[in-house]
């Protein structure tokens, strides 16, 4: 069994351990078969649909591995239109679910965020069934056989006007399982998160949304918007576009890059949204742009893989959000790239002659020696407000200080050793960055009050704790500097993972979770040792 399905599974048993169930019921009627490996106690196993309808019996557990992509047909609910016919499964699962049960079923995303899906749900509201709860199952769960990624739909027969979200991850299915149980916000979307159902409508939104946020927190002057708000049409053609200004072409399959030209497109036109932009908001060449970015591949990423066959519609691109600044920042960054466009260009040319030409070598040294530092300044600054946006996890931690005890403005060993764990729980687990100077929330408060008079100081005394507490051997792994960012100093640490287990004062031995540190000790490190380094 994948990682991914195992996770799923021992989620679900997490659950079913903290349920006080006289019987539970197991809906296998996929042909992935994930829950086969499953066995509660006092549990059916009902494997076809006709077995589903005949049943009789309430269940206090129910769990379902629904099958995907099948025609839509009519609804047993009293629902006009036609819906997916694993819907009906849902609903005859709940029919049997007691008075004060819990049923999770795996089911498409777009159950929602659709008109059809939002229906629906409605609809079993009205026979009092209630989803109360979401979780984001691990990428390529069904691979190779597709891509599809589904979630974990929860329902109950209590209404609650909060909706507990997670990601479902290996390491933390105890830690949510107990969260969604206790009806506890963790504040953390990988350990789970309660906020009004109103606010979610799926994983990438919620997270597109939360970066959006915080890049206008780092730049005041960026705006959110739906495509829908800044353009004027959103067109298809079945042969050749008509040519329009300031309009940018989305690709509806495949891996294309948005263009803001009709002379750029690569593929079929019929392949393209044509999207026709207001130029008093937005400037397609930097549409182009932000699509390029991390940020805006991941919005093109969410809207193709949310339905068992990928693809985009109209209405996705309608909806989708954009992150814009003025119309002047937006030239500014135009040219700004215009102007890196040209010296990539240079420097391409100066690859080509460099052999036939060695003489020059002296000179190109000399010039790059004065630009390159600068320009990798500007860009571990971008960088780390990127991670910043995308907040801590189980690769991302923040510290405020290295040595400054905020509530005492003292030097405090404690808070070192808080830095100084998380460096050995990365090196434990799959490396990551810290990042000090930044607070809990994101925000970048800097260095300068921490102590240290001069970068060189400050460098060093971090460099001396990293040898006397975790040891010199583990140089090679740790690449740590002072950079500026947003006019403040921040240090970034960046941890590879080791090959061989790492301590602090050769005692203490830490591992990175999603999104916390933990302390091993006993057979719990004596297993994760044993797995973990083998």
């Amino acid at each position: 069994m994948s990682n991914g399905k195992s996770t799923v599974v021992e989620f679900l048993k997490e659950i079913e351990n903290y349920e006080t169930n006289e019987n539970s019921l197991i809906l296998n009627l996929s042909t992935f078969k994930i829950f086969n490996s499953i066995e509660f106690e006092n549990s059916t196993i009902l494997a076809n649909e006709e077995e589903l309808k005949s049943n009789k019996t309430k269940f206090d557990f129910i769990i379902g591995d629904l099958p995907f992509g099948l025609n839509r047909v009519e609804s047993i609910l009293p629902f006009k239109t036609k819906v997916n016919s694993n819907w009906n499964f849902i609903y005859e699962g709940l029919k049997v679910l007691s008075e004060n049960g819990l049923a999770l079923f795996l089911i498409e995303p777009t159950i929602l965020y659709s008109t059809l899906g939002k229906s629906y749900l409605l609809a079993l509201e009205k026979e009092n069934f209630y989803y109360n709860g979401v979780f984001n199952v691990p990428e390529k769960i069904f691979y190779p056989q597709t891509s599809f990624r589904p979630i974990l739909l929860s329902f109950s027969k209590k209404q609650t006007p909060d909706l507990f979200i997670s990601e479902l991850n290996e390491e933390n299915e105890k830690e949510i399982s107990a969260n969604f149980k206790n009806w506890s916000n963790s504040n953390n979307i990988e350990t789970g998160i309660l906020i009004n159902k109103s606010e979610f409508e799926s994983f990438n939104k919620f997270k597109i949304k939360t970066q959006i946020d915080n890049l206008k927190t780092q730049y005041k002057d960026y705006e959110n918007y739906r495509i829908s708000d800044i353009s004027f049409s959103i067109n298809l053609t079945r042969e050749q576009f008509e040519h329009k200004e300031n309009c940018i072409y989305v690709p509806k399959i495949g891996s294309s890059q948005v263009v803001s030209s009709i002379a750029d497109t690569k593929i079929k036109h019929q392949n393209y949204f044509q999207v026709e932009l207001n130029s008093e908001i937005a400037i397609a060449e930097y549409l182009k742009l932000f699509y390029k970015s991390e940020l805006g591949r991941l919005i093109l990423n969410s809207l193709s893989t949310s339905s068992f066959i990928p693809h985009i519609n109209k209405a996705d691109i309608a909806e989708s959000l954009v992150a814009l600044p003025s119309i002047p920042e937006q030239e500014l960054l135009i040219h700004t790239n215009n102007k890196l466009e040209e010296l990539q260009e240079t420097i391409d040319d100066l690859q080509l002659e460099l052999s036939l030409n060695p003489k020059n070598t002296d000179v190109i040294l000399e010039k790059f020696d004065s630009i390159q530092g600068p320009l990798k300044s500007l860009s571990q600054e971008d960088e780390i407000l990127s991670l910043i946006r995308k907040g801590e996890g189980k690769q991302i931690e923040f510290k405020q200080t290295f040595s400054k005890n905020i509530r005492t403005k003292q030097k405090d060993k404690e808070i070192e050793k808080s830095s100084l764990k998380n460096i050995v729980g990365f090196l434990n687990a799959e490396g990551g960055t810290l990042l000090i100077g930044v607070s809990d929330d994101g925000n970048v408060t800097g260095i300068e009050d921490d102590f240290f008079k001069t970068n060189d100081k400050y460098l060093l005394h971090f460099k001396n704790l990293i040898n006397s507490k975790i040891g010199s051997a583990y140089y090679p792994l740790i690449d740590f500097d002072i950079f500026t960012v947003l006019n403040k100093k921040v240090l970034k640490v960046d941890c590879k993972a080791s090959t061989e287990p790492c301590f602090y004062e050769e005692t203490e031995f830490y591992v990175r979770t999603n999104p916390a540190t933990d302390r091993l000790e006993g057979r719990r490190q004596m297993e994760y040792i044993k797995s973990r380094f083998k």
